[in-house]
């Protein structure tokens, strides 16, 4: 038996469309562990990605089977490097900047979903990646989630953490965003709601350092996308192994939110997490543990 096959066949077993519970560990596991850092067995690289109509920054560490993942509305690449080579040699980590984020290109428009998709698949072909595992994270939930409905052929399996099958509302007046309102102000509001009240500034420090990297017009294009986005009701339609992971504490992508999508999604497993909206932030070593199990 091959190993791919192996490995298909682990996930089917694990999926038995269970729900569970993940405690977050103390303030300084949170923070880092020595066995989270000791999973990492080669250094992220980045390198730019040309595709048509726009180049695309990646971040790569590791060997063996692709996995793919895609950033929020207010995050980069730059959440996920610690992942990136945690399951090397079995699998490799691929973060993307997506269009408008990070180091990728500045373009006039396309930072919405329905684009994303259509670079994301770009991006597999440039890089000879027919199926990979999609990892998606608030918005980069939603952005695979009509990937997975619009190319079902390309999904091996999925992973949707804090996101939504309906429309994300975080901002209440899109069309001020660079004017009156700055992107960083707005920007640093979604973040800073994302976390529960009393988080240690630390844990979100990195993350605003890199609201400089996108601009007014990136944000407010792709909040609007999400603001109409609606997939409830079709996820059905999604037959690839999926884990979704959710924060106790998040009350945009809610618990309730999460259930909902499992119970579309036939044989999914569902995780809750005692965290907030970025529990990749909050309890990094539980969310390595938990897409390690997966």
């Amino acid at each position: 038996m091959t190993r791919s096959t192996c490995f298909v066949l682990g996930l089917l077993i694990l999926l038995a469309g269970s729900s569970e519970t993940f405690a977050a560990p103390s303030a300084n596991q949170a923070m880092g562990s020595p066995a989270t850092a000791g999973q990492i067995t080669t250094q992220p690289t980045r390198r730019a990605i040309a595709l048509d109509g726009v180049t695309l920054s990646i971040l790569e560490a590791g060997t063996g089977a692709p996995v793919i993942y895609v950033h929020g509305v207010v995050t980069t690449s730059n959440i996920f490097p610690k992942y990136l080579a945690a399951y090397s040699p079995d699998y490799r980590g691929i973060a993307v900047d997506l269009r408008g984020y990070g180091d990728s290109e500045k373009t006039p428009t396309g930072s919405n979903i329905s684009q994303f998709v259509k670079d994301l698949i770009a991006l597999a072909d440039r890089l000879k990646i027919e199926k990979p595992i999609w990892v998606g994270v608030s918005m980069g939930g939603m952005i695979l989630q009509q990937l997975a409905l619009e190319h079902p052929d390309r999904v091996k399996a999925l992973v949707l953490v804090s996101t939504t099958d309906g429309a994300m509302i975080l901002d209440q007046d899109l069309p001020s965003i660079g004017n009156p309102r700055t992107n960083a102000e707005v920007s640093k509001k979604i973040l800073l709601e994302s976390f529960p009240a009393g988080t240690n500034p630390t844990l979100y420090q990195p993350l605003l350092d890199r609201i400089p990297t996108w601009n007014a017009s990136v944000l407010r294009e792709a909040l609007t996308s999400m603001s109409a986005f609606k997939k409830h009701g079709q996820l059905s339609a999604i037959t690839a192994p999926t884990l979704i992971l959710v924060g106790a504490k998040d009350d945009v992508a809610t618990p309730a939110i999460a259930a909902g999508i499992q119970a579309q999604i036939t044989g999914s497993r569902l995780v809750k997490f005692e965290t907030g909206h970025f529990m990749m932030a909050e309890d990094p070593e539980g969310f390595r543990k938990v897409r390690e199990s997966f």
